[in-house]
This record gives structure tokens, C-alpha cells and sequence, in this order.
């Protein structure tokens, strides 16, 4: 006997509520999961912080000082002022081939939520946008200085209910953000340069099924106030940080066992015969 839900069924509830939210939600992109099913809660994602020294002039961002922008010209550490991070090409360098003397400070180990920042964030901007935690790297011990400082996570994204999903990156100086789906590019948000706090997330909602999406963020500040955290927002509800149990390192995805056709067939009997057997002492 074939017990299996045709794919239009399962679909039918995301269906409804995509028509339901009409042209406020249109056009969403329809992505499905890399692990599909249900998976046991996460705990968390690995996490990698870096302090670069202050007074690394390395950097290859370009800048264009005629114009005053960056993206073209000479690289900006040619200048005498141009020193620590200024790009997302420094986040590259910092984490994936650093120069010899960059790094003056690192930690690395696994995160249950993804909002950090340092002590002027808290101070100056934690009322407005909302307090987080002080980046490990500036523990007791930690580096002096709170400037010039890079975060890296990754692991999955557990998704329990299909629907309409967005994700947004709270970020001063820069990011980039990219979750991937079952075959298909990678989707990507970012913010390269030095820019003002902001919150900026996919210009379309996304229609996400049941089940895990593997993603990559990485974060940097300059100077003066540092922030990074990873919110959601699910079927038009207000923004929140992506909870805890929705963080699947990669090391730990547990499938969650489907009840099989025996299985189902028996709890219905036991049911059944549950039922007769109150009646029977009732009479």
C-alpha cells in the first residue's frame, strides 16, 4: 500500500498562506532545504573572532581619493592613515590567509546565539537597537583595544514549519551573509566598506520546507562601535534573533525518525482497542 503524501499536499499549507499574504509578499524565492525532514534542536554554531592590530597597513580595498570612495584607485593602505580593516577583502585576508604579525588575538568555539558586539556598542547604541553580548575576544585578558576585529560563523539553519522566511545582518562596519538551498547557488546579502549601523536583509522573502540550510556569515568593525547579529523574521512577524534551537553545528545533525507505516497502522489499533475497552467497563 502506498502511504505516501503526494509533494502538492505537503506544499498546500505554504500555498495557502502565500495567497493569504497576496502582493505584500509576492514574488517569494522559493528555496528548498539542503537536508530535508525533521532534525533534533541545535545548540548552537562554531564561531571564529579575530583582533587585527590596530596598526596593520596591509589592506588591498581600493580608494579613490579624488572621488572620495572606495572600490577604485590605489589600495587605501598606501595612504598613511590607512591602516586596519576597511573591507571585506581584509575579512578574507584576516580569515583565510593572514599576513604575518595581522592577528593579535583570536578565539574560536561554539556559539547558542548570533549577537555580539564591544563595549561602545553596548554603551552608546544598546538602547536603540537592542544590548549584546561582549564579543569573546575581549574577556578578561583579552586584547587592550576593541577595534579592528573580525566574527565568522557557520552550521545550519533548522527550519520546523515551511513558510515565508527573511533573514537580516544588524552589522557596523561591514558582512556578508549566504544561505544555501538544494541545488542552487547560494542566496547572499552583504555590505562591503565602512558603513553606519543598519539592519539589512533579502529584498524578497524567502518560501522555505522543513528542514536544515547550511549558511555562512562573516562580520567586521574598524573602529569605535562593533556589532553583528543574525535575526529572522517568519510569515510578516516582527524581527528576532534566530533562537538557539535553530542553530545546528555542522557536526551535529540528527535526523529526527519518521514513524513508519507499521508503526502508524499499530498506534491506531492500540487506539481502537483502547477505546472498546473503556466502553466495555463503562457498560
Amino acid at each position: 500500500m502506498n502511504t505516501r503524501v503526494p509533494r502538492w499536499c505537503r506544499l498546500a499549507p505554504v500555498l495557502a498562506l502565500v495567497a493569504a499574504a497576496g502582493t505584500a509578499m509576492a514574488d517569494p524565492v522559493v528555496l528548498a532545504p539542503e537536508l530535508a525532514g525533521r532534525y533534533q534542536a541545535g545548540t548552537g554554531v562554531d564561531a571564529v573572532f579575530l583582533k587585527v592590530h590596530d596598526d596593520w597597513q596591509q589592506s588591498t580595498v581600493l580608494w579613490n581619493q579624488a572621488e572620495k570612495q572606495f572600490g577604485s584607485g590605489v589600495a587605501v593602505s598606501t595612504y598613511g592613515w590607512g591602516t586596519g580593516l576597511w573591507g571585506l577583502a581584509d575579512w578574507q585576508t584576516a580569515n583565510l590567509n593572514p599576513t604575518p604579525g595581522m592577528i593579535e588575538g583570536s578565539w574560536a568555539g561554539r556559539v547558542s546565539q548570533i549577537a555580539f558586539g564591544d563595549d561602545m556598542y553596548n554603551t552608546l547604541y544598546g538602547a536603540k537597537w537592542g544590548s549584546v553580548d561582549l564579543a569573546p575576544l575581549f574577556g578578561s585578558g583579552g586584547p587592550a583595544s576593541q577595534e579592528n576585529w573580525t566574527s565568522s560563523f557557520g552550521g545550519y539553519i533548522r527550519i520546523t514549519e515551511a513558510g515565508l522566511y527573511n533573514f537580516s545582518v544588524l552589522h557596523d562596519d561591514g558582512f556578508f551573509f549566504r544561505l544555501r538551498g538544494a541545488g542552487s547557488p547560494a542566496l547572499e546579502i552583504d555590505n562591503d566598506f565602512l558603513n553606519p549601523r543598519d539592519a539589512l536583509g533579502f529584498d524578497q522573502n524567502l518560501l522555505l520546507g522543513v528542514g536544515l540550510y547550511s549558511f555562512e556569515l562573516g562580520a567586521y568593525d574598524r573602529l569605535e562601535a562593533g556589532v553583528v547579529e543574525l535575526s529572522w523574521a517568519r510569515n510578516g512577524s516582527p524581527w528576532t534573533r534566530v533562537p538557539t534551537e535553530n542553530l545546528v553545528a555542522f557536526g551535529d545533525v540528527t535526523p529526527v525518525p519518521e514513524p513508519g507505516t507499521w508503526t502508524l497502522l499499530l498506534s491506531g489499533l492500540l487506539a481502537v482497542a483502547s477505546l472498546a475497552a473503556r466502553r466495555r467497563r463503562r457498560s
